[in-house]
């Protein structure tokens, strides 16, 4: 998962480049951060379960399909839009855009925490996040002064913004059309 600083700059980025799609904004982020938190604050709710897939070390597959048939979910409502968009990005994270930093860090039997917290500080700065008070997300957005082990601020920041452009309407037709 990305952490909880990259979700949140990506909805930030995505709300300014969205204008009107989004009115619940509380609701929104609320679901971009739910599939990591849930997990976090319910031990006995699985991060697979969360993320509608296989979520492990060696394994990061999302069914978006199982996502978007589930009853529970409503992609009228700003928090399954967050949500979505949570399991979007760790598809696109993990799988595409750093698909060789996470070969390389799984071959190391590595995390990217420590470069999360690395890079926490600047992505704050950058994306005015300020406002976040729940204490289960904020211990996660801590820093470090040092250097990261496989990401780049710069490539991160690429993809903040070419995510943040991603068209939820599009990519829901996309994924029913293959399921």
């Amino acid at each position: 998962m990305p952490g909880f600083v990259i979700h949140i700059a990506i909805g930030k980025t995505y709300l300014k480049k969205h204008k009107n799609e989004i009115k619940d904004e509380d609701e929104f982020f609320k679901g971009i951060l739910a599939p990591d938190l849930i997990s976090l604050i319910n031990k006995d709710i699985s991060k697979s379960e969360t993320h509608y897939g296989k979520w492990g070390n060696k394994e990061f597959d999302i069914y978006l399909g199982e996502f978007l048939k589930d009853k529970n979910v409503d992609m009228y409502s700003d928090y399954w839009k967050g949500y979505f968009i949570h399991l979007l990005t760790d598809i696109d994270f993990y799988l595409k855009y750093f698909k060789e930093e996470t070969l390389e860090l799984i071959k190391n039997a590595d995390t990217f925490y420590y470069d999360y917290d690395c890079l926490n500080k600047n992505l704050i700065e950058r994306y005015h996040i300020n406002n976040i008070t729940d204490e289960n997300v904020t211990k996660y957005m801590e820093y470090v002064e040092g250097t990261p082990k496989y990401l780049r601020e710069d490539k991160v920041v690429q993809f903040i913004e070419y995510f943040s452009e991603i068209n939820i309407e599009k990519q829901i037709k996309a994924i029913m059309k293959e399921n």
